[in-house]
């Protein structure tokens, strides 16, 4: 579904500058999603948040936010895909570089720590739940990275 319309001025505008949905009611409908969420009522939670990304799809975090749904429900490509959108849309999302960085991490990637990185540069306080998640998984990666760096190679004898 393609979430933006032709205005009369003939510029494109979304679902929701159409309808008029102020950021207030929608900072109230992601709350809703967010509720769910820690009700462990994901597929409400996913529909709530898909909803917000159809209305808008200029909205960074609520693209975040699905991501983030799906992941928890194993939805994992399509995780991915929802966090690289919300990252075109705003490169320093948290919860996306977090997110999709778990992902990479998880499928080998090297991209993936690279994300986690920016997670904690954009948010340097670890202010948030994805910020202290990616700080952590940093400091992981650090510590296996720098174990493998002074392993000593095993010698094995010729034969």
């Amino acid at each position: 579904m393609n979430a933006t319309l032709k205005n009369p001025a003939g510029t494109r505008s979304t679902i929701a500058e159409r309808v008029g949905v102020t950021q207030s009611e929608a900072r109230a409908i992601a709350q809703v999603g967010c509720d769910l969420v820690a009700a462990g009522r994901l597929e409400e939670a996913r529909v709530v948040f898909a909803g917000m990304v159809a209305m808008n799809p200029k909205d960074s975090a609520a693209a975040g936010a699905l991501g983030a749904v799906l992941q928890r429900l194993g939805r994992l490509d399509e995780a991915r895909d929802e966090y690289t959108r919300a990252l075109a849309i705003d490169p320093k999302n948290v919860v996306a570089l977090c997110g999709r960085g778990e992902l990479r991490m998880k499928a080998g990637d090297k991209a993936g720590v690279d994300d986690l990185k920016r997670a904690v540069q954009s948010d340097p306080g670890a202010h948030s739940v994805a910020g202290q998640r990616a700080r952590a998984m940093v400091q992981a990666a650090s510590k296996v990275v720098g174990k493998v760096a002074v392993a000593k190679p095993k010698v094995v004898p010729a034969r």
